[in-house]
């Protein structure tokens, strides 16, 4: 066991490493500049990417389709694809998995996760005996990959797996249900491996009170094993993993967004880990007159036992900088943010945008939009988190657009 931390905790690092190469000294040089490098056709390539890509490196990308694929559901019940580049600057796309519906699950809808074997991992929101979704992982044999499930849900654990997994040291996995479990709030739950079987377990069921309710973003870790999350109802929460002698996780709200006009809605993205224990994160709605959503950090607080503290760092207008951010953020060595707006824009299909921080501090973010999507060839509405590749060029999705209108994979570079 100590072997595999060990190799984990280098790998992160290793992974943290590059990605501040990639990123250091790289400001807005110039226009920045998208590229699509995939336009989905809506056939067995699959349609409607709408989740985060991963890469490996060699500058692969790989992701999911909520529908398309050779599946039997009405538009198919989508497919796990990589994009490998070729010289030239072209993309070949490659069909890892086509789902069929049943047992094996249907409608991925969440990003993937790599484990240290190069193995895939990642879940969909219907199939399985009970339709309830699956989280399932891809294995690499002799060029061609194999699909296994790792748990079914039947309502009562969870249902609707929406986001990404993530890994702790010891390779469990953890993830959210929007909705099911006890109180049909959603859950928190956790995959631990015994040999090649897998444990699930509950960790928390939402009661829909004051804990909120439908954790619909992915959690992150920090380096105590607590979990990170959001709900849906405005509400970030800690899940602390149990005392020795205990079995029972503890579940903390850290902070309730308020209800006033300033107040960002739906908090559906992603939490980004920051410098010194701060949190960012975005929402869709809200966050002021124009209620076109926000991006804001919360801050630890400075004793024990004392609240953290909420700032929003940029309120978007609705106009030229985009609306609805619906992914979370990315962030580089200099500490800017970058996202995704799925709306508005210059041409009302969103925006990839950066936020600086201020120079002197008590001063505002300024929002610079790197590119601001026509609907047309390029693509519309990049609703998923950025991802960096080889060069420090970003990396996502659009739901729609492209040059059969079923989504697109693009690049921009800056």
């Amino acid at each position: 066991m100590q072997s595999t931390n060990s190799w984990l905790r280098i790998l992160r690092s290793l992974a943290a490493f590059v990605v501040m190469l990639l990123f250091v000294g790289r400001g807005i040089a110039g226009a920045p500049r998208e590229r699509v490098i995939y336009s989905f056709q809506g056939g067995t390539d699959g349609t409607n990417p709408s989740t985060a890509l991963i890469t490996d490196q060699a500058g692969n990308l790989f992701g999911t389709t909520t529908d398309g694929g050779s599946g039997s559901c009405t538009g198919g019940c989508g497919v796990v694809f990589e994009l490998t580049p070729a010289p030239g600057g072209s993309w070949t796309e490659t069909i890892l998995y086509n789902f069929q519906g049943g047992n094996d699950g249907a409608a991925p809808s969440a990003g993937l996760v790599f484990d240290r074997a190069g193995n895939l991992y990642g879940t969909t929101i219907s199939g399985g005996p009970s339709f309830d979704g699956t989280v399932f992982r891809l294995t690499q044999s002799g060029g061609s990959w194999t699909e296994t499930v790792l748990h079914s849900f039947s309502g009562s654990d969870g249902a609707y797996p929406v986001d990404s997994l993530v890994f702790d040291d010891a390779g469990n996995l953890y993830g959210t249900t929007v909705f099911g479990g006890k109180f049909s709030g959603g859950t928190v739950f956790q995959l631990a491996p015994s040999g090649d079987s897998w444990t699930e377990s509950v960790l928390y069921h939402f009661t829909g009170r004051n804990d909120g309710i439908d954790p619909e973003a992915a959690l992150i870790l920090d380096a105590k094993g607590a979990l990170y999350g959001t709900t849906i109802a405005g509400n970030v929460f800690k899940l602390t993993p149990p005392a020795a002698g205990d079995t029972k996780w503890s579940l903390k709200v850290i902070y309730t967004f308020g209800g006033g006009p300033n107040a960002g809605q739906l908090s559906e993205g992603t939490l980004l880990a920051g410098r010194n224990g701060a949190l960012y994160g975005t929402q869709k709605f809200g966050g002021g007159p124009a209620n076109a959503g926000a991006v804001y950090q919360l801050t630890p607080p400075a004793t024990h036992g004392g609240a953290w503290t909420e700032t929003t760092i940029y309120r978007f207008t609705g106009g030229a900088d985009g609306a609805y951010p619906y992914a979370g953020v990315i962030a580089d060595s200099a500490g800017n943010l970058y996202g995704t707006a799925s709306g508005n824009g210059r041409e009302n299909h969103g925006t990839v945008f950066q936020l600086t921080p201020p120079a002197i501090h008590g001063t505002a973010w300024s929002e610079t939009t790197l590119y601001s999507f026509s609907g047309r060839s390029d693509g519309s509405g990049p609703g998923a988190n950025l991802v960096v590749g080889k060069g420090g060029a970003l990396y996502s999705t659009t739901a729609g657009g492209g040059s059969a209108g079923k989504g697109t994979v693009f690049r921009i570079v800056h």
